[in-house]
């Protein structure tokens, strides 16, 4: 919802300009007004949401807080409210029980909490300074202040008397092996409608992102029972299979469909801008971010305030091919470090690219329930042997088998770049402006950072541009290769 900075220091009097800075540099994730509010020792800053109301703060003593997120089980209460009144009740517990994306700072002026949500969907970051410690939603707010800065660890909250507190640790999740197919495929279909609902509001202009895959089609699907006119979105060079899909999708559920074929030029164009924003240069995540930032510039364009879109199956439901290599065992482990690693990836990717344009991200996927559901099913329903052919998400498929034609029910996987046709278009670029002699001089940026193409590279030098300190590195995200089919 919105962009959020705080500072905890004994002497906080001499950073409020510095945080009335940080919060500039947040602008892009909020389009309306900048509260800023000083409580003894913490500083709390948040950039408003058009027409959203102001966070309610009481007489001086009283515990505020500001909130990036989206607390479901309440909708209409802005999530400072709902997150004030559980404090309140429950204590330091509280996030146990909090569904949906966020990440907040609270405090009484004397002590000051910060949390985030068990899977990383809204990010936060922290640095320190001398005995201060300031928080930011993106790296770019906290340059300047600290040379180190951190990842706050999804599923944690830290309290200024206690230091980082794990309260969600899905890697404890075991699998189910009591659970029949047929209660499978009734419960994912189930369950991900029920997602699909609670993240609508009426009140709102909403669009879905298609690529014309299951997992887009499939959250496609479930908007249009929704809503009377939807409005879905693809991009893709000329000819691309994902323009081709999703037009068969979008004419198959009877969506308002916006569309927009781009070409190397427009992609090299925008490269600094989308590098500036993601805050990465991990040379997969980042072709599939400029696809995400055309379709996001598109769907602006068109007035959209919340976009759905289907990240998150792939690492739940096993959608990558090297999978099907895995032995059972080692299939749930690598699904649940996949989770764990999606903060860093592609959410990541759809939280920076949406926010660019002040737009807020719809992640059905990664609701609590379907993760800690899909995470249980034994793997033979996800990785499924169909006639001697091993078919991944392959529950998720039959679930809505009735909801969608055969040819997309059943498409196989393909990368978001590759899908979108333009996965050959950068690394061309990136052969033609750097010499072989130039990469090998360059390619190692730190003892334990080595730079894997001339593609990486391009990017880097650009990454090095906006965001010059050494350890921003620690900050990254490297997609390992065997999975970068992330779509």
């Amino acid at each position: 919802m919105s962009g959020i900075v705080a500072v905890y220091s004994e002497d906080s009097d001499k950073f409020l300009q510095t945080t009335k800075i940080m919060l500039k540099k947040l602008r892009h994730r909020g389009n309306g007004k900048q509260s800023l509010y000083k409580l003894n020792k913490a500083i709390l800053g948040k950039n408003l949401v058009k027409e959203a109301a102001m966070p309610k703060f009481e007489k001086e003593g009283s515990t505020a807080v500001i909130a990036d997120g989206n607390i479901l089980d309440e909708q209409d209460i802005p999530p400072e409210e709902t997150i004030i009144k559980n404090y309140k009740e429950e204590g330091e517990e509280f996030v146990n029980n909090l569904d949906g994306p966020f990440a907040f700072v609270l405090s009484d002026g004397e002590k000051l909490m910060a949390a985030r949500d068990p899977v990383g969907l809204k990010p936060l970051y922290y640095t320190q300074k001398d005995k201060s410690i300031m928080f930011a939603s993106e790296i770019k707010a906290l340059l300047g202040n600290s040379k180190k800065i951190n990842v706050f660890p999804p599923g944690y909250y830290f309290r200024s008397d206690k230091g980082f507190v794990q309260y969600n640790d899905i890697t404890k999740i075991d699998v189910n092996k009591k659970i029949t197919t047929t209660e499978a495929i009734k419960n994912v279909r189930k369950k991900i409608i029920e997602a699909v609902e609670k993240r609508y509001k009426s009140n709102q202009n909403i669009g879905v992102f298609l690529s014309g895959g299951v997992d887009s089609s499939v959250i496609a699907v479930c908007c249009k029972e929704l809503s009377v006119s939807l409005d879905t979105f693809s991009v893709g060079v000329e000819g691309s299979s994902d323009l081709q899909k999703a037009r068969k999708v979008a004419d198959y559920i009877g969506s308002r469909h916006h569309e927009y074929i781009f070409d190397k030029q427009d992609m090299i164009r925008i490269l600094p801008e989308v590098i500036y924003h993601l805050e990465s240069f991990d040379m997969f995540l980042v072709r599939s971010a400029v696809v995400n930032y055309l379709l996001s510039k598109m769907a602006s364009y068109e007035g959209m305030e919340a976009i759905y879109c289907g990240e998150g199956a792939d690492e739940i439901f096993a959608g990558y091919e090297y999978l099907k290599n895995l032995e059972p065992d080692e299939v749930n482990n690598e699904l649940k470090r996949l989770t764990r690693f999606s903060h860093k990836n592609c959410f990541q990717r759809v939280d920076r690219m949406l926010k660019a344009f002040s737009m807020e991200p719809r992640l059905p996927f990664a609701d609590n329930s379907i993760i800690e559901y899909a995470l249980k099913l034994p793997v033979d329903f996800k990785l499924h042997n169909e006639q001697g052919d091993i078919v991944e998400k392959w529950v998720l498929r039959v679930a809505f088998i009735e909801d969608l034609p055969e040819e997309i029910i059943w498409r196989k996987k393909q990368k978001f770049f590759e899908g979108a046709g333009s996965s050959h278009y950068l690394a061309e670029y990136a052969e033609e402006n750097i010499s072989d002699e130039q990469f090998y001089k360059e390619r190692k940026i730190d003892k334990n950072f080595t730079l894997r193409s001339k593609e990486e590279l391009m990017y880097y030098k650009i990454f090095h541009e906006f965001f010059p300190y050494k350890s921003v590195l620690e900050t990254i995200g490297r997609t390992p290769t065997k999975n970068i089919n992330h779509k």
